[in-house]
């Protein structure tokens, strides 16, 4: 049985009285412990599917079941957001703590779990700064580190990396390889840049114009090859849905 598995989900927004649809008929499915890529033009409804699966969203028709239980009863998924999402009054460390304190776990399995990502990031001598005295690279590992020290099943990104410079992107993108090596997370990621895709990628989702539906899915055997950037197979592939894309603009 697949991890994730989406049939038939349909889901509308009320607007000036009229019901304007966002996901039409959409469809998905990914293992478990593996990397999906939604891509598509925007305003297709990729940012509406996460937070129906975050349980964000819980006015939809149609299945949407995580491990076997609908996304009300999945207590097992994180999800990290464009902007980061961190409380700027807060602390690196109070801002990965956070979770954890919601969930009520003891104040000693806090320090030990928030210590342990701390320095599995990179950020245990930026544990007491605030947000804004971080660079966009530095604020996109606490995000990853607030949802990863609550060890979640699934793992939700809304164009993590979207905001940062081209270099930093890439450590990004091989930070969050490499973290999906050692966990074994089952990831969906949503892009607009084709190249991550095809990097990261296991299986890539390619959605029409709103409604949003998938309207093309690959299975990538490049993804997750750190010297397969600029052979002709990645170039091939990543022209392939530049092609498809265009023709949904």
């Amino acid at each position: 049985m697949e991890y994730l598995l989406i049939e038939a989900l349909q889901v509308s927004y009320r607007q000036n009285n009229q019901h304007t649809p966002a996901l039409k008929d959409f469809s998905l499915s990914l293992p478990f412990g593996s990397i999906g890529v939604l891509i598509g033009p925007s305003g297709c409804g990729k940012s509406t599917l996460l937070s129906v699966l975050a349980d964000l969203n819980r006015n939809y028709q149609g299945t949407v079941l995580i491990n076997g239980r609908s996304p009300q009863e999945c207590a097992t998924t994180a999800l990290i957001l464009q902007e980061y999402g961190l409380l700027p009054w807060k602390t690196v460390g109070d801002n990965i703590r956070l979770g954890l304190q919601i969930r009520g776990c003891s104040k000693q399995e806090i320090a030990k779990k928030t210590e342990k990502i701390l320095h599995r990031l990179g950020l245990s001598g930026l544990s007491k700064r605030y947000p804004a005295q971080l660079s966009g690279g530095q604020r996109q590992r606490v995000a990853i580190a607030r949802s990863l020290v609550l060890e979640p099943e699934l793992l939700l990104m809304d164009e993590p990396f979207s905001s940062l410079d081209a270099l930093t992107r890439e450590e990004m993108q091989v930070l969050l390889l490499q973290l999906w090596q050692e966990t074994r997370l089952t990831i969906l990621l949503i892009t607009h840049n084709i190249e991550e895709a095809v990097f990261l990628g296991q299986k890539i989702f390619v959605m029409s114009a709103c409604p949003g539906t998938i309207i093309k899915e690959y299975t990538n055997p490049l993804a997750g090859g750190y010297s397969t950037r600029g052979k002709m197979g990645f170039l091939e592939l990543a022209n392939s849905l530049r092609a498809g894309l265009r023709g949904l603009n």
